[in-house]
């Protein structure tokens, strides 16, 4: 559960530290006090998006800080998440005027992908306009697996039609070739042979350029190496010869003074460099020829290579990739014939499986969905719709769905989810037939109807923490006082955060917390405390409306003392 909540320099929080206990948590406050921030703190814990607005005003960073104890649950609730099994945890975050910041989990750097994962399993929040879902049937599903537990049949749905639908838009690429892929095949085919005729090479066109230009040049390199040749080694006073003089000489000087030792033998060693260089200058002479023939030919191969990589739009020494990519083109192609008769028998076999396990989800479906109405009834007469009837309508149940025959599973009305459509009709009212939800139901229906089914696929799951944000809407009286018993109900094996607007529900609280705005020094601020019994009671006056009258207390009290029989509920700490 959560356990403890700090919020700082967020929006007009300054400092806020809430501690939250098990069973059914309330916030109450004015319109504007700040409630929303609370939830939208809660939301960026879970690893909501966060911007930079979030930061209050001539602040650098904003932080959210919860601990959630998890007691013996903690294996089971923090698997698959990598975070260390423990009985508590930390979940810190930063928010930095520029929109970034940084995620910590139990001291350790988090990604907020993470903190989205631990959300899932640590708490569910019930936004304030959830109920209007109901008027999309399509959320009708959704709440049914969810009820039914039918998450991992539905990810076996989702991979059988992912495979069919695969198998299908193969087949349909196959299929749809004809003239236009003959007529693909022959430009691939012309392509092919045109580089092949072009047999390109890696590096090729680097050792083009430095043939051409050392045949562009031939002359004056065959200069520079006469020269070269003349001055380090065949010419009068040519600089090996001086060299070796010197050396000589140095080595009859080392005889009387070993000093000049040294000397003799580098330059020594620089006459053996100098012959060295000149060979290598007579043979480079040697391989230089003049030779127009042969710089006309680079040239046109030049001009055929520059062609080609304009012509496929790759660089030059990638055209014998490209033409590797071409021949494995062409054989894919031609072999699509051969193909495509295993390709239609795939399709068919996967289509099989689909709807095997989209027949075995559907009978589920149904079967849940009988569970479900009768957990309903129950539901709606604690809320306060007594003789009300709800119903699952199989629109298309997928049980009864045909056989697979055509090329694309989407034909038979499959997809990811399965092959049922259904929707979830009312009677509010004894003697009148059911209908769908959006023709009928007004808004304070919608919102206990929501609550109705999310009291049920809350206790399908293992989320200790359920959070819910002014589901309150367009009811009151009798029927907020039943809510409120429901939302109570819910909180002996499950913690409930609650924000409300209703006295009635305020009263159902076993802890009460006030939201309040204050402005001091030209700043607004937000907080939040604790209520004691005496405070509760002023509290719920408040929300009663109107002054504060004698009567008006007296039937505050009364609210709290009709919500906790035989006082076992205690007040807020």
């Amino acid at each position: 559960m959560l356990s403890e909540l700090r919020i700082a320099n967020v929006a007009i929080i300054d400092a806020l530290h809430l501690h939250f206990a098990p069973g059914m948590n309330v916030l109450t406050g004015e319109t504007g006090a700040g409630k929303s921030i609370i939830m939208r703190a809660i939301g960026l814990l879970c690893g909501a998006r966060a911007t930079a607005d979030v930061v209050r005003t001539d602040a650098e960073e904003a932080e959210i800080e919860g601990r959630f104890d998890l007691g013996d649950a903690g294996a089971a609730l923090l698997a698959e998440t990598g975070v260390a099994d423990s009985d508590e945890v930390l979940v810190r975050r930063v928010i930095t005027r520029t929109g970034k910041g940084r995620a910590y989990v139990n001291g350790g750097l988090a990604t907020t992908g993470l903190l989205a994962q631990l959300g899932d399993r640590l708490l569910h929040v019930y936004g304030q306009h959830e109920h209007a879902t109901l008027l999309r049937p399509e959320s009708h599903l959704e709440l049914l697996d969810r009820f039914a537990t039918l998450g991992a049949l539905r990810e076996r749905m989702a991979d059988a039609y992912g495979a069919c639908r695969a198998a299908a838009d193969r087949l349909a690429t196959l299929t749809a070739g004809g003239e236009a892929q003959r007529q693909r095949v022959d430009l691939l085919r012309f392509q092919v042979k045109e580089l092949r005729d072009a047999a390109p090479a890696h590096g090729e066109s680097a050792a083009l350029h430095v043939e051409r230009e050392r045949l562009r040049h031939a002359e004056r390199l065959l200069q520079i190496c006469q020269q070269s040749d003349d001055a380090l080694y065949a010419g009068d006073g040519a600089v090996a010869a001086v060299v070796a003089r010197v050396g000589t000489v140095l080595q009859d000087a080392a005889r009387i003074d070993p000093a000049f030792a040294p000397h003799a033998d580098t330059l020594a060693q620089a006459a053996a460099q100098i012959e060295e260089v000149a060979r290598d200058v007579q043979r480079a002479a040697s391989r230089i020829r003049h030779d127009p023939d042969r710089l006309a030919e680079i040239d046109d191969r030049l001009a055929l290579l520059a062609r080609l990589k304009r012509k496929y739009d790759c660089d030059a020494d990638d055209l014998a990739d490209r033409l590797t990519a071409l021949e494995a083109d062409v054989g894919r192609l031609e072999s699509s014939g051969a193909d495509l008769g295993a390709a239609r028998a795939d399709m068919l076999a996967r289509a099989a499986n689909a709807w095997e396990v989209a027949r075995a989800l559907s009978q589920a479906r149904q079967a849940a969905a009988a569970t479900l109405e009768q957990r309903m009834a129950g539901e709606l007469r604690s809320l306060g719709m007594r003789g009300a009837t709800f119903r699952v309508v199989f629109t298309v149940a997928a049980a009864d769905g045909p056989q697979p025959g055509a090329a694309d599973p989407a034909d038979l009305g499959l997809r990811a989810h399965g092959g049922d459509v259904i929707q979830f009709y009312l009677s509010a009212n004894p003697g009148e037939e059911p209908k769908p939800l959006a023709r009928i139901a007004s808004g304070g229906e919608l919102s206990r109807l929501m609550l109705a089914l999310k009291a049920l696929t809350a206790g399908a799951g293992d989320v200790p923490t359920l959070i819910f944000d002014e589901v309150d809407a367009g009811i009151g009286g009798a029927v907020a006082e039943a809510v409120g018993a429901r939302l109570h109900t819910l909180g002996r094996t499950r913690q409930v955060v609650c924000i409300t607007h209703l006295p009635q529900i305020a009263a159902q609280a076993d802890h009460h917390f006030a939201v309040e705005k204050h402005v001091a020094r030209g700043r607004t601020t937000t907080t939040a405390r604790a209520l004691d019994t005496d405070e509760r009671i002023r509290e719920i006056t408040r929300m009663l409306g109107g002054t504060t009258t004698a009567e008006s207390v007296q039937y505050a009290r009364r609210l709290i003392e009709r919500a906790t029989p035989a006082g076992t509920r205690s007040a807020a700490k």
